[in-house]
């Protein structure tokens, strides 16, 4: 599946596998109430429900603001170099993660030299939908496997 469609409860477990969550075995399948999925707790082997991060500011926000995810509203911009030069319009919000928070294994030698991650970057229609894609693109790359993986 590819990051940059991920949404709604199977965008925010993934948000939760990068935060170190893990699915509950006991539980596979998503709560009928409301779609989103469990998660082992810490506390005496129970289950959680994943928190809502690409939904909740409350709950999305402080991983903008601890790993560094940068944000850029729709705009029009102008590049001068690199290889299509010139104006381009966005109309959605996009989101890159920090070099020093970075998780993806390097993936040039000036990245390992500066001992870097590989780029995180995401896009949506809202500035939280566009950050948790990035937070999950810089810790598993721009495609994930299917919901039942573990």
């Amino acid at each position: 599946m590819k990051v940059a469609e991920l949404e709604g409860p199977l965008l925010d477990l993934w948000v939760a596998r990068a935060e170190g969550e893990q699915l509950s075995p006991d539980f596979p399948e998503r709560d009928k109430n409301n779609g989103r999925y469990w998660l082992k707790s810490d506390r005496f082997y129970s289950v959680k429900l994943c928190p809502e991060y690409s939904r909740r500011w409350d709950v999305g926000g402080p991983i903008i603001e601890r790993d560094q995810i940068f944000l850029n509203p729709p705009s029009t911009i102008h590049t001068t170099g690199g290889p299509d030069p010139g104006w381009k319009t966005y109309d959605h919000w996009r989101a890159t993660v920090s070099a020093t928070t970075r998780t993806l294994p390097p993936k040039n030698e000036i990245q390992k030299a500066m001992n870097l991650g590989g780029v995180g970057r995401g896009a949506g229609k809202t500035a939280l939908l566009a950050a948790m894609r990035a937070k999950v693109a810089s810790h598993f790359g721009d495609e994930v496997p299917d919901e039942g993986a573990q």
